[in-house]
């Protein structure tokens, strides 16, 4: 396969994933396994596709961040600070052991982690699970930003989805689907600055290597990556207004499924 069309998908692939609720960083760990992108050009590649959903995000969201600076929304923006936390310290943890890698690298868990997203978002279909879910944005909780931020700190695993988790326990939590979705995001804007920060800063130290990837090349992905993102964004959000977040837990079934039974035929063929 030609490397533009490589570049092509996954940044397509990025773009649609970062938003729905499937798991960017478990789609890209399994394709980058199947096109053989090597560690320096997937984190190359990582950091311009993440860059162009933090655009995406931004642009999308950017009506909502000035009303934030209203009075009486400003509080959302300390509870955004708040729930970023667990995940940052997480992160940054992961990144200056890493077991980061280790984990992008293990297809097998990763696929357990698929079957785990889509179990959570089963669990959005159950009325018993969201009959409480009616709070606004404007009267989240400490409580409430804490449970979501630390349930984002566990979806820095390949493979458990950040919005399918963080969405579906804001609900859990008794936020209305709306406000869940839109914490969520909010969310997003640290976590994936803060991800594509620590990915170039561990660029840098290995010397900038970007393997057979052109600088042209990785601009096209991160456009494409800004465009197929918007567009996910979009579809999420007119998804979750209609609460059919649990349909996509089908296709993460299966998914995962699949991924370990391959990751088992390949064990047993190594045996």
């Amino acid at each position: 396969m030609s490397i533009w069309l490589t570049v092509i998908i996954l940044a397509v692939l990025q773009g649609v994933t970062e938003f729905l609720p499937v798991s960017s960083s478990g789609h890209l760990a399994v394709l980058s396994a199947v096109f053989g992108l090597n560690s320096d050009e997937g984190t190359a590649f990582s950091i311009v596709l993440h860059a162009g959903s933090l655009v995406a995000i931004v642009v999308f969201y950017f009506k909502t961040l000035l009303s934030l600076l209203q009075r009486e929304r400003r509080r959302v923006i300390g509870m955004v600070i708040i729930g970023t936390i667990p995940a940052g310290i997480a992160g940054v943890l992961l990144k200056m052991t890493g077991f980061d890698e280790l984990m992008f690298g293990d297809l097998l868990s990763i696929g357990m982690a698929f079957l785990v997203t889509a179990s959570l978002l089963r669990l959005t279909g159950k009325e018993k699970m969201v009959r409480n879910a009616v709070m606004p944005l404007e009267k989240i909780t400490l409580k409430q930003t804490l449970i979501i931020g630390i349930s984002q700190m566990f979806a820095i695993t390949p493979g458990i989805s950040r919005s399918g988790t963080t969405i579906a326990v804001g609900t859990f939590a008794g936020l209305n689907f709306e406000s869940a979705a839109a914490f969520s995001f909010l969310l997003a804007i640290p976590a994936i600055g803060g991800a594509t920060l620590l990915e170039l800063i561990s660029l840098i130290k290995s010397g900038g290597v970007i393997g057979q990837l052109s600088w042209l090349q990785l601009g096209v992905g991160f456009i494409v990556s800004a465009l197929t993102s918007f567009g996910a964004l979009t579809l999420l959000v007119a998804i979750v207004k209609k609460r059919k977040l649990s349909n996509f837990s089908w296709y993460l079934f299966f998914l995962g499924i699949t991924v370990i039974g391959w990751q088992m035929l390949k064990l047993q063929g190594r045996g």
